[in-house]
């Protein structure tokens, strides 16, 4: 498996990009997207190696289908910048609490896996380092 090219950082940017989207989506017009929005050059084979961007993906692709004409009103310049950053903020929220519960599960996971191991003391494990303090 070739090695994967965006970092966390641009994955969880193009997973807001996604999930801010209000038009038809394809691969073709969500790798425009990404470049011209957040300057990241990929394919659409790329992006569909990252597991979180693919579910992103297809789960805005369901919602989109149940979008009506009714839904398109018209609003102030202001109205749609606010609404516009609301989602910006609700996606950026939406992506980091499901990374935090995925980093609290692997926590839990390594502390169980410790609590196995033989005369290892678990405190020692979670005292605070030097350069902390």
């Amino acid at each position: 498996m070739a090695a994967l090219s965006l970092s966390s950082k641009q994955q969880r940017a193009i997973e807001v990009l996604i999930r801010r989207w209000r038009t038809r989506l394809t691969w073709a017009l969500l790798v425009n997207a990404v470049k011209e929005e957040l300057g990241i050059n990929t394919t659409r084979q790329t992006l569909c190696t990252y597991t979180a961007i693919k579910n992103e993906y297809d789960l805005k692709k369901n919602e989109l289908r149940g979008v009506t004409a009714e839904l398109a009103r018209q609003f102030t310049r202001a109205d749609v910048n606010l609404v516009a950053k609301i989602e910006r903020l609700e996606a950026e929220n939406a992506v980091l609490h499901r990374q935090n519960n995925e980093q609290l599960r692997m926590i839990e996971r390594i502390l169980a896996n410790a609590a196995g191991i033989p005369n290892l003391d678990l405190n020692e494990l979670v005292r605070p380092r030097p350069e902390e303090r």
